[in-house]
């Protein structure tokens, strides 16, 4: 073969040759490419979702409630099932619980009154009821008899405890029969001022019965019943409502409290007071009659607890404020002044003991500590000197000495905790307490007004007197508590009724 020829052919093979490689180059591009649109057109097509009918869905959302609901009844929340939370319609009682005997099973009780948070956690004026700060308190302001005190304080908590009756209240001498609301809010407040919530070891049962007994207690139109005159008896469970729900934080407190409030707001008369004796019924919010000083003075002590409920629970209570300061107001129209001292009277322009020192301490609880009236009336109060057991500055004056007693050592520890005053006061009270309390743990009033009021009233009484140096911030160290000018006194006829207080 010469080399033309050899060389033609070499051409054409390698010509064949490429084409075959690149041929199968091309047809290798094909097969990806369409093996590529296939995978892409499965994947598309496993994305589609067929849509579902209604009635499916439907029946998986059934399913679903159904579990969830199971689940919840598998929950032990029969705690709440005998609470009525249908305030606006007229409310029965419990029947079994009201009557449980004392030794009933009250879990499901102090559950439902728990408190929200705990150790208690309060502020505004009540920051000393913790256990720290009441043993601080005591050592600062007791004048060294502290441990005596506080002593005497525990016998008589449990005396009180010995004593609530089945349904959670308290009557005036702590035996069997009706309890009575009053006397209730006045064992409740008791228990509070130490500190003791439904969350205590010892105390705990006891104070959730008594709140629930006063809930339980409460009208449809939120009048707080239960025996005796209710312009007494309404206040003084109000102020224990107050300051549970202040210490204790529960929301199921807040709107029984609201609705106590609104009586007290509707009950107030044109001058500021709420009624006492005269017109018909006497002792009945809306059934006319004189103001009465110491019905006033229950109010604003109520209304103060009221206040700071709301203030720390951002309550809005638009005539709260106004309705306290109102109270004050009436209350001072119900003054004589002689010699530079501010007396106040019972149902006209007087100079009573017992209602000056209520007088006095109600003027620094609405704020008025510098008040020209209160450091009158505490010119009224301090002339008597320390206080001594079988002595009382009038024995026929209502209430009784140790009611004397609560409201001046408040006045004078208010005013100033480290005064001599105070502290001259403060050593013949307690003295005086600690030595004559019974030992079962009640007290006994010395005077023949105070013998009559029952042991539930001068127990309670005694033992919140003796509290006053951790129940309370001092209100001239309480920076948020605004002054207000006090009203002008009116003259008339000098107030020389003996009155009583009969919850």
């Amino acid at each position: 073969m010469n080399i033309q020829k050899r060389t033609k052919l070499e051409h054409y093979l390698s010509v064949f040759i490429s084409v075959i490689v690149n041929g199968g180059l091309f047809a290798a591009m094909l097969i990806y490419i369409t093996f590529d649109n296939n995978q892409d057109n499965e994947l598309q097509q496993t994305m589609v979702i067929d849509p579902v009918d209604q009635e499916v869905i439907d029946e998986i959302e059934e399913e679903i409630v159904e579990e969830v609901t199971d689940m919840q009844e598998m929950q032990d929340f029969t705690d709440f099932q005998d609470f009525d939370m249908e305030v606006d319609t007229d409310f029965e009682p419990d029947q079994e619980v009201m009557d449980a005997p004392p030794d009933a099973d009250m879990t499901q009780l102090t559950e439902l009154l728990s408190d929200i948070a705990s150790p208690v956690v309060m502020s505004g004026m009540m920051p000393g009821r913790t256990a720290l700060m009441r043993q601080q308190g005591l050592q600062r302001y007791s004048g060294g008899m502290g441990d005596q005190t506080e002593a005497a304080v525990q016998r008589a908590l449990r005396w009180l405890q010995s004593v609530q009756l089945s349904n959670g209240s308290w009557n005036k001498e702590g035996t069997s029969g009706n309890g009575n609301a009053g006397y209730t809010g006045l064992a409740l407040l008791t228990f509070l001022s130490n500190g003791q919530t439904p969350s205590s070891a010892e105390f705990g049962e006891t104070v959730s019965r008594a709140i629930r007994y006063l809930v339980e207690s409460q009208s449809r139109d939120g009048l707080i019943t239960g025996g005796g005159r209710e312009v007494y008896s309404h206040p003084m469970a109000t102020y224990a409502l107050a300051e549970a729900y202040t210490m204790t934080g529960n929301v199921l407190l807040r709107e029984p409290l609201e609705r106590a409030i609104q009586v007290i707001i509707r009950g107030q008369m044109a001058d500021g007071g709420f009624p006492g004796p005269g017109g018909a019924p006497t002792y009945r919010y809306g059934g006319g009659g004189r103001s009465d000083n110491s019905v006033n003075a229950w109010h604003v002590q109520a209304l103060k607890a009221c206040v700071i409920a709301a203030d720390v629970h951002n309550m809005e209570i638009p005539e709260l404020e106004s309705t306290f300061q109102k109270a004050m107001d009436g209350m001072l129209r119900l003054t004589r002044t002689q010699d530079n001292m501010l007396g106040f009277g019972y149902t006209s322009p007087g100079s009573r003991e017992i209602l000056t020192s209520a007088g006095a301490l109600c003027l620094h609880l609405a704020g008025r500590a510098r008040a020209s009236e209160t450091r009158a009336s505490l010119n009224f109060i301090t002339r008597h000197g320390s206080p001594e057991w079988g002595t009382s500055p009038n024995p026929r004056e209502y209430g009784g000495t140790i009611n004397l007693w609560y409201y001046t050592i408040q006045a004078l520890f208010h005013n100033n905790p480290d005064g001599r005053a105070f502290q001259q006061y403060n050593r013949g009270m307690a003295t005086a307490l600690v030595q004559n309390q019974n030992p079962e743990g009640y007290w006994e009033c010395l005077s023949q007004r105070g013998s009559g009021q029952g042991r539930v009233y001068n127990t309670t009484l005694a033992s919140l007197g003796l509290m006053v140096y951790y129940r309370y911030l001092p209100t001239t160290q309480a920076d948020r508590i605004q002054q207000q000018p006090a009203a002008a006194p009116q003259t008339g006829p000098v107030d020389d009724d003996i009155i009583t207080i009969t919850l």
